[in-house]
């Protein structure tokens, strides 16, 4: 449980992250994120927040990120079968990855 106090409460940019963290939290629960697919979303922001300036081998950067996203896709599959949900329940979980870059 997160505590904070009243008067960095009142600070608009604390409201606003704690909000951004709670529709987070109600977008996984509403998702129903599996674990499998949790740690690949989890890696993804990871890797997005690695400076590309500071990186030895961006081509091998790459290479790990297309590898985490191509197993969102297994995990999804896992999940879901051979739907044809699929590609719209990647959509909605790189949504939501997208938007914690915000």
């Amino acid at each position: 449980t997160l505590l904070f106090f009243r008067q960095r409460m009142n600070l608009p940019c604390m409201y606003e992250q704690c909000k951004h963290m709670l529709m987070v939290a109600r977008e996984l629960s509403r998702l129903q994120v599996s674990y499998e697919e949790y740690l690949c979303m989890k890696t993804l922001l990871l890797l997005s927040t690695i400076p590309k300036e500071g990186l030895k081998s961006q081509s091998l950067f790459e290479e790990i990120r297309m590898t985490y996203i191509k197993e969102l896709g297994k995990a999804i599959v896992k999940r879901e079968g051979n739907s044809s949900q699929n590609w719209q329940r990647f959509y909605q979980l790189t949504k939501l990855l997208d938007s914690m870059h915000d």
